[in-house]
């Protein structure tokens, strides 16, 4: 087998695997549906009716739009606080001995036991919603973050001092670029704890958009339009993810020319 031959099986591959494995999803899902009695799980088909509704009504573009913009609200906040704070702890020894046994502390309590104090501080309404979806997001961003400016090599920075670089070029010429994976990897996670945070604060908090059709549908047994939603939190968080993992082979394209 030639050379051509395996380039164009491994770009097949690549290309269809993960079509054909949501496709197998889809109709086991199906499947599934139809054994079962229709209060107990829906199928892909009447899910999808379901969702057709809700579009044709405008009721779902509204709800998805408001809910987007909540989760880049708190997630942006999160980035902002968390990635200089981590880069912070990563590198300094004395701010993390200092920071560690708060933020362990801290990082040990569930954020749905903050939710007394966010509705004291915030109200029940969108600053809230935003708040806890910083809370989910939050720590997870900073100890990724941390861990990954803490494992730079230190011969990286030996070059850089012995070319007399200054501090402002060691930090921009080495320390980010070889924190960038990590940095990454902790906006990913970061994104996928935002549209937890987003779903969670909109059924604890006050209902609303997503959250209240979720607990609508619920209410009547709806399991058609509990999947619904189900199925668009988890389209969002994939559509999202891609995007970020677009972004990340853009910026990190030296990784993917040296594979």
């Amino acid at each position: 087998m030639n050379s051509r031959v395996k380039r164009f099986i491994g770009q097949a591959q690549r290309n269809w695997l993960p079509w054909v494995s949501i496709m197998l999803g889809l109709a086991l899902w199906e499947i599934v549906g139809r054994l079962l009695p229709r209060i107990l799980f829906a199928p892909f088909s009447a899910t999808i009716a379901e969702l057709f509704s809700g579009f044709t009504s405008f009721d779902l573009p509204i709800a998805i739009a408001a809910s987007v913009l909540e989760t880049l609200a708190g997630f942006a906040l999160a980035t902002l606080v968390a990635l200089p704070l981590g880069f912070l702890l990563g590198r300094n020894r004395t701010c993390s001995r200092i920071a560690d046994p708060l933020l362990v502390a801290l990082y040990a309590i569930p954020p749905v036991a903050l939710i007394p104090f966010l509705i004291i501080w915030f109200g029940l309404f969108i600053e809230s919603r935003i708040a806890l979806i910083f809370v989910m997001t939050f720590f997870e961003m900073l100890v990724i973050t941390a861990g990954g400016a803490r494992s730079i090599e230190p011969r990286l920075l030996d070059v850089g001092r012995s070319f007399n670089a200054s501090f402002n070029q060691r930090f921009c010429k080495v320390l980010l670029p070889a924190s960038l994976p990590f940095l990454f990897t902790a906006l990913r996670v970061g994104l996928v704890r935002a549209i937890a945070g987003m779903i969670t604060s909109q059924l604890l908090l006050s209902p609303e958009y997503l959250g209240t059709r979720l607990l609508d549908s619920a209410s009547k047994f709806d399991t058609a339009g509990v999947l619904a939603v189900i199925t668009i939190v988890a389209l969002l968080g994939l559509a999202m993810q891609t995007l970020l993992v677009r972004i990340e082979k853009r910026v990190l394209h030296w990784e993917r020319d040296l594979s």
